[in-house]
């Protein structure tokens, strides 16, 4: 009988304001293409530092081998 395996969700969100290591680059989000202006869909780009809200860069963070 397979186990089940539970799964808790512990990101932050990215939003505007979200915390960041000081001196790092902080969360942005901005429109490239906006339907509003006549584009066929709505396409945007991020910028931030992976120590941005919950870390993206584990293991490799400690790990200069991590993944």
């Amino acid at each position: 009988m397979p186990s089940s395996l539970e799964i808790i969700d512990i990101s932050r969100p990215l939003q505007a304001g979200t915390a960041c290591w000081p001196g790092d680059v902080p969360y942005s989000f901005q429109l490239g293409w906006k339907i509003v202006g006549g584009a066929s869909v709505n396409v945007g780009s991020i910028q931030t530092s992976v120590h941005t809200a919950t870390h993206c860069d584990s293991p490799f963070h400690y790990d200069d081998h991590g993944k």
